[in-house]
């Protein structure tokens, strides 16, 4: 079993404040137990073609910092944090549509084999008025208290142990704006059945989270974001083998997509596989 440490940060104010070490272990890989309610798919979507273009003919999908609204943690003096992410969802194909409807119609999939296997990790939904929600509440506020001048190990790594767990916290309900329509909206998220892959940034110049408001609110992130893509050290890479499934809206679509892939200088069977992956969602939704 091999142990390595991780060094993470947040960004508050305009410093860099270190969030201690974290350790993690590679546990021998175990044999894959598909579920027999969700899909043993993992889907990532957005809301044009264009977007997964570019992870197609890379072979790689970036993560971007998403802005997460954790007011109801009841933190105080932190509303809104970003981290970066990549969110997937593991819904059954039959009951893709809501979801599509919320976040787009072109999509990648993936075995969830091998999400787990690249450290993919499905949410904790919390009810707010939960105990676990206060408990948290009052240990995260603690620790942002402390003097960061003369704090312990163990401190630290308390520190980044909470920072951890929050970024894979989500509420069970609340408000999101629709990526399709534009329209803020109420939702119960536990429908999204959400997964998350979140790197460690520790050896790249990005910070691990923001919180300052000031940065939240000037807009950089999605310029901060777009300068990830492409980077293998923070992406999640595959081969064409891995995907199981592209997703596109329209069989105008289909035809862009196909220009795209013969300029990959594929083989001919390689480019059949990759072709024979694609689901034109308008066509076939009828018949999940």
């Amino acid at each position: 079993m091999e142990n390595t440490k991780k060094q993470n940060c947040v960004e508050k104010d305009d410093e860099l404040i270190s969030l201690g070490e974290v350790s993690s272990n590679n546990d021998d890989k175990q044999n894959h137990i598909p579920s027999k309610i969700q899909a043993d798919t993992l889907f990532t979507f957005c809301t044009e073609l264009d977007h997964i273009i570019p992870s197609i003919r890379e072979k790689m999908i970036s993560p971007r910092y998403c802005e997460e609204n954790i007011s109801y943690l009841k933190i105080r003096g932190v509303a809104k944090i970003a981290y970066p992410m990549k969110c997937f969802c593991d819904i059954n194909l039959h009951r893709l549509e809501e979801h599509l409807q919320w976040y787009g119609y072109y999509g990648l999939a993936f075995s969830k084999e091998w999400g787990m296997r690249n450290h993919i990790q499905p949410v904790q939904y919390i009810n707010p008025d939960s105990n676990l929600c206060k408990d948290f509440t009052t240990a995260f506020s603690a620790a942002l208290e402390l003097d960061t001048d003369n704090e312990s190990p163990a401190q630290i790594k308390m520190k980044n142990f909470l920072l951890h767990e929050m970024m894979y916290f989500k509420p069970y309900e609340g408000e999101i704006r629709n990526r399709n329509t534009r329209i803020l909206e109420k939702k119960c998220f536990t429908d999204e059945c959400e997964w998350r892959f979140i790197p460690d940034l520790t050896a790249e110049e990005y910070a691990q989270a923001y919180y300052n408001e000031k940065i939240l609110n000037a807009g950089i992130l999605s310029d901060i974001s777009n300068s990830m893509f492409g980077n293998p050290r923070i992406s999640l890479s595959f081969d064409y083998s891995d995907l199981k499934y592209i997703i596109v809206k329209a069989n105008d679509d289909f035809n862009i997509l196909a220009e795209e892939i013969a300029s990959l200088g594929l083989s001919t069977i390689e480019e059949r596989q990759l072709l024979s992956k694609v689901i034109v969602w308008d066509v076939s939704k009828g018949d999940f």
